[in-house]
């Protein structure tokens, strides 16, 4: 069996096998430190600093985009305690929140937006509010974990309001009785609106 040519080999020079996205080993470590296959280029001291500081006094209104390393969120070491990259610009211009989140108007915190226009502060309830409003969300039936379908909740809250026992909805839909409580009580699908007609 022969090995996978880095498909950069051509662009950027002598390369090892292909590995990772078809790309040597090489390039996919740039990739994920850069987001660039092909970029050799690296921060040097203070910049990341400065950019930061660049997107906190931005008078643009359109998303800042920090290169980050692969699929994760882009981070800043700041006075020596590493934090999110949104939270420092946030605290450049704006001081230390304490214990508030800082949120992204935008939606493009997983992105890397750091544009300080795009941020406020708000508590850990507004930031899962958010979550869901940019459809990041794995609850209902995009959770891993789900026995139930959004038209059997809808059903179990209409056999619910006609009396029908607990116990009895749990067998005819194989879940636990807990599971009905959970949600007659709110507590399990309660951000699922009411299908009454």
């Amino acid at each position: 069996m022969s090995k996978r040519t880095c498909a950069l080999a051509e662009t950027d020079g002598p390369c090892k096998p292909a590995r990772m996205r078809g790309w040597c080993q090489k390039h996919y470590a740039r990739f994920l430190r850069h987001g660039d296959p092909l970029t050799t280029a690296t921060r040097g001291k203070g910049e990341l600093i400065a950019e930061l500081r660049a997107a906190g006094a931005a008078t643009t209104n359109e998303c800042i985009i920090l290169a980050t390393r692969g699929s994760t969120r882009p981070v800043a070491k700041l006075d020596g305690t590493l934090m999110l990259a949104s939270r420092a610009v946030w605290i450049l211009a704006n001081g230390d929140p304490g214990e508030a989140h800082v949120l992204h108007t935008c939606h493009r915190g997983e992105e890397g937006c750091i544009n300080l226009r795009h941020l406020y502060l708000g508590d850990n309830g507004r930031n899962i509010a958010d979550m869901v409003t940019a459809g990041r969300s794995t609850r209902g039936e995009r959770s891993g974990m789900h026995k139930l379908k959004e038209p059997e909740v809808q059903e179990i809250r209409r056999l619910l309001r006609d009396q029908v026992p607990r116990e009895v909805i749990a067998r005819r839909f194989g879940v636990s009785g807990s599971t009905v409580y959970q949600i007659s009580a709110g507590k399990t699908w309660g951000w699922l609106t009411d299908d009454r007609h």
